[in-house]
C-alpha cells in the first residue's frame, strides 16, 4: 500500500503534500504458523523506527552503551502489530509472550514490518557492527 502525492505542475512534492499525507498505513498478513488468520501491521513512522533502532542500545551502570537485541523481534511486532481501529494490538507487558512463539510465525510477522518499514537486513548487521567497532578500540586501548 503506497501513498498517493500529489505534484506542482513541474512535478515537484510540496511540502503540503508532503506532510498531509496519512501517518498510518496497514497492511494484512496471513499467518499460516498462527492458525491460518491474518493479522494488521501499520507501517512504522520514522520516529517509531527511529525509536526502535534507539531501543536497540543500553547503557549499562558504567555508562557504555551494549546491544540490546533481546527479543528485538518481538519488540517490532509489538510496536507495528494493530487492531481495526489502529490502536496497538499489543502492550510492552506482551513481548516476552510474544518472543515464546514459535520462531516461524513471527519471523514472517517481522519480516512483513521490515518490508512495510523499509527495514533491511543491513540496518540491523549496521547497529551490530557499530558496537563490533566499539568493542575493538575498547580493546586496543588496554
Amino acid at each position: 500500500m503506497a501513498y498517493e502525492f500529489r505534484l506542482d505542475e513541474n512535478g515537484f512534492l510540496t511540502a503540503g503534500a508532503i506532510l498531509e499525507q496519512p501517518t498510518l498505513v496497514i497492511d494484512e498478513l496471513v499467518v499460516p504458523e498462527w492458525g491460518g488468520g491474518k493479522i494488521r501491521l501499520k507501517m512504522l513512522s520514522a520516529k517509531e523506527r527511529d525509536d526502535f533502532e534507539s531501543s536497540m542500545v543500553k547503557v549499562t551502570r558504567g555508562g557504555r552503551q551494549q546491544l540490546n537485541n533481546e527479543n528485538f523481534r518481538a519488540r517490532l511486532v509489538q510496536l507495528a502489530a494493530v487492531d481495526g481501529e489502529g490502536k496497538q494490538l499489543f502492550t510492552k507487558h506482551d513481548i516476552k509472550t510474544l518472543g515464546d512463539l514459535p520462531a516461524a510465525g513471527l519471523q514472517r510477522v517481522f519480516n512483513k514490518i521490515n518490508e512495510m518499514s523499509a527495514f533491511s537486513e543491513d540496518d540491523l548487521k549496521e547497529i551490530e557492527g557499530d558496537f563490533d567497532d566499539a568493542r575493538t578500540d575498547d580493546s586496543s586501548s588496554d
